[in-house]
């Protein structure tokens, strides 16, 4: 296991100060100065360097995964979790791929541990989509909720201004609210 990184071990607040410089663009020796402003003056210029090339890899693979997720999303629908959503579909084709010469008849023969990861993953996998299914029902029902609600107290501002008693106000509002 390889070694945990010095600026890993630093302070959330001074780690943060490191992400966000950068972020900014700041060199690597403008980074150790500021290093040595907050008191972390262990730091060396090549730790900086490695964690600067670390995290700029992380956050190009993170652009890479968002612009695929927007793709898949385009292709197949919106959802708020654009990258969860891609993640369950790219998981689902890698294990139909690992099936597929299985199923078909393959000379590939899979052990017991090996059906048993391959069982688990699909497990998870629908796991994972049944979760996404019902988070998605569950913000679209609460947006019906809101609409309705917003609706019932538009109608009774209207009647009011239209002199509607409040009998008609109140069953005009039970009927956008669907409540009988």
């Amino acid at each position: 296991m390889a070694k945990r990184s010095s600026i890993d071990q630093l302070p959330p607040q001074i780690r943060e100060e490191v992400d966000a410089a950068i972020k900014r663009g700041l060199t690597i020796d403008d980074i150790v100065a500021r290093l040595r402003e907050l008191g972390a003056d262990h730091i060396s210029r090549s730790a900086v360097g490695r964690y600067s090339q670390q995290f700029r890899e992380f956050a190009a693979q993170q652009r890479q995964i968002s612009s695929v997720a927007q793709a898949f999303a385009t292709e197949f629908g919106e959802a708020d979790d654009r990258q969860g959503r891609f993640m369950i579909q790219a998981l689902t084709s890698v294990i139909t791929r690992a099936i597929l010469p299985v199923a078909s008849g393959d000379e590939i023969e899979l052990n017991g541990q090996e059906l048993h990861y391959l069982a688990r993953a699909v497990k998870d996998v629908a796991s994972a989509s049944k979760i996404d299914v019902d988070r998605e029902a569950k913000i679209r029902e609460e947006t019906r909720k809101r609409a309705r609600e917003e609706a019932a107290a538009a109608a009774e501002s209207a009647g009011r201004s239209a002199g509607a008693t409040p009998e008609t106000i109140d069953a005009i509002k039970r009927k956008i609210l669907g409540i009988d």
